[in-house]
């Protein structure tokens, strides 16, 4: 550590999560780096898919126009940018989950700025099947949900699961993710009325699609879906 971060430290107590310089005051980040995430701004509000500047407020894109998801509403506080595009994955594949405690307080702050007042009675993690978890050491929405249900003072349920070990989605075509996650996950206990479903990352929503209808077959009557960030998929 180098003597600026000593000194940063002893006078702050705790140092910028991003920038390991300057001083905490935004749930873990200096107020300059909390100022250059990546904000999502311009979104569907249906899927969140980052849309452009001029799109009114409340546009759908046109993928929902054609064909409406299971789920009902998406909040996304950022899009898939650097540093998030960097972070994330080395949350996941280098196991650095303590990242989570900072994103998912910044997280709540936005989701509580947004959400419309009909609040979910629970937040459900996206699951991952027990030998994925397993050889992780972790389940990445899991944590991040128990952020989120700490500060915003929401339980967590895990109504479904995840039955059958899938390729990972990133490397499939839009066709070949909804293939992939046909018969994927098991609902085993009746959903409450309105839930939210959280995850990292959000590409293409046939993850939380399928999960939504899964759900809503269960008996759910809203599923809205919160995550950190939505990537600029093209569909």
């Amino acid at each position: 550590m180098s003597s600026q971060q000593i000194n940063s430290w002893i006078k702050n107590k705790q140092i910028c999560a991003l920038c390991s310089i300057r001083g905490a005051d935004h749930h873990g980040l200096c107020a300059g780096c909390h100022a250059d995430l990546p904000w999502l701004l311009h979104y569907c509000r249906s899927c969140a898919l980052p849309l452009p500047l001029s799109a009114s407020p409340g546009s759908l894109c046109g993928h929902c126009i054609r064909q409406p998801p299971a789920f009902d509403r998406t909040l996304a506080a950022f899009e898939y940018d650097f540093p998030l595009s960097q972070l994330l994955p080395t949350i996941k594949y280098h196991r650095q989950p303590a990242q989570l405690g900072w994103l998912g307080r910044v997280l709540a702050d936005y989701i509580r700025d947004r959400q419309d007042g009909d609040w979910p009675e629970v937040l459900v993690p996206v699951p991952m099947h027990t030998l994925s978890e397993f050889k992780r050491g972790f389940n990445q929405a899991r944590l991040l949900t128990q952020v989120l249900g700490r500060s915003l003072h929401l339980p967590l349920a895990e109504p479904v699961r995840k039955v059958r070990r899938t390729p990972h989605q990133m490397a499939l075509s839009l066709e070949d993710r909804c293939q992939n996650l046909q018969q994927a996950f098991a609902v085993h206990a009746r959903p409450p009325r309105h839930l939210a479903l959280v995850d990292d990352v959000m590409t293409t929503g046939t993850t939380v699609n399928t999960l939504a209808q899964a759900l809503k077959a269960a008996g759910a009557e809203r599923v809205d879906v919160w995550v950190l960030a939505r990537t600029a998929e093209v569909r």
